[in-house]
């Protein structure tokens, strides 16, 4: 928590509860202070600048500017003081921080609209906001590179951001695993496969995913000169009686699970367990919310949860790491190495099979 909610008095409580009811609001009106630059033009100007002034930079009315410069100041992002208006560091960070315009652009982009049907979802279990806004697809990873562009890049750039920031540690520990054959459920645009075959030369990858996902991952690769130890194959991760080819020495999962609710991630571990050769092992990597070193972590992805939930299918969720320990046992398999606090909170599970 960000504060001890049991040291609020009754007047501090009903402010953060209003603060909650008008999130939306606030939410929009922060986006358009950051994407129409009135916060840029404020962090250039340290003495401030009048309603009249900003207005005239910015070739907006007015009424408008008193708006969002009202709202900022409500949320705390401006200060107002002497009729001018100064950016705070709440503004500050909402204009340059990546990870906080990371995250509102896939919450706008991507999530805004379909988390009206929030109720829908959660009640049914399908994924009600992306019929409503994006697709009648039962989930959405069939169509992520048919996305309307804004919203195709918003989401890769949230999934790339978290994903990257742990990638250089992790290529540097799995190229040392002298791993001939890996096979990777869920292999997305390649980023991965490409990025260790460039790492490590003697490694080859298979990857198992929908075939719009392959054909990108295959481009990327020929970019990068590796697509001699790159192949992919068409398949439904979701339809469990389909096997996963045999023999690897290696099942990589990054930030793949936790697209699934528990039972298919128990049958998706026991697939991964029948593909390996002998003394195989099973890398899943993580961001779970239970080991993060700081509460900002932990509080950006219990909030993505609801995304799971309305948006891509209904079912999944961000998970604790003591949950996946229960879903690791049920499968046939047994943590042998877990490190911790890769990139932004990244979990590495090095699984091998129970004997």
């Amino acid at each position: 928590m960000m504060f001890d909610v049991n040291k609020l008095d009754a007047g501090e409580a009903l402010l953060e509860a209003q603060k909650i009811a008008f999130a939306p609001i606030i939410f929009q009106c922060a986006r358009l202070l950051r994407d129409w630059g009135i916060f840029e033009i404020l962090q250039e100007n340290k003495n401030g600048l009048s309603i009249e002034e900003i207005s005239k930079e910015k070739e907006l009315p007015i009424y408008a500017i008193q708006i969002l410069c009202e709202s900022g100041y409500s949320m705390g992002a401006l200060k107002f003081e002497n009729e001018k208006y100064y950016i705070t560091t709440i503004g500050y960070f909402l204009l340059t921080d990546e990870m906080t315009n990371i995250n509102m652009n896939f919450n706008h982009d991507v999530n805004y609209q379909g988390l009206f049907y929030l109720d829908e979802a959660l009640k049914t279990g399908t994924a009600t906001g992306l019929h409503k806004t994006f697709s009648k697809e039962e989930t959405i990873y069939p169509i992520l590179s048919k996305l309307p562009k804004k919203a195709k890049n918003s989401w890769f750039g949230f999934d790339h951001f978290y994903s990257d920031a742990a990638f250089i540690k992790l290529i540097e520990i799995m190229s040392k695993k002298g791993i001939k054959k890996l096979l990777e459920p869920g292999g997305n645009t390649g980023k991965w496969a490409t990025a260790l075959a460039l790492a490590s030369k003697e490694t080859s990858i298979t990857i198992l995913d929908h075939q719009g996902q392959i054909d990108v991952a295959m481009k990327n690769a020929e970019k990068q000169g590796v697509a001699n130890r790159i192949n992919g194959k068409n398949i439904d991760l979701l339809d469990h009686t389909i096997d996963f080819p045999k023999g690897y020495d290696a099942v990589w999962m990054s930030q793949f699970l936790d697209c699934f609710p528990p039972s298919d991630i128990v049958a998706i571990l026991k697939r991964s367990r029948e593909a390996l050769c002998e003394d195989g092992r099973v890398y899943i990597v993580e961001p779970f919310w239970d080991r993060q070193s700081h509460e900002i972590g932990a509080y950006c992805l219990i909030n993505t949860s609801p995304y799971f939930t309305a948006l891509a299918n209904g079912t999944s969720k961000m998970y604790r790491a003591t949950e996946f320990e229960k879903f690791i046992d049920e499968a046939g398999l047994e943590i042998e190495e877990e490190i911790n606090r890769l990139g932004f909170g990244h979990t590495l599970m090095i699984c091998k099979v129970k004997k």
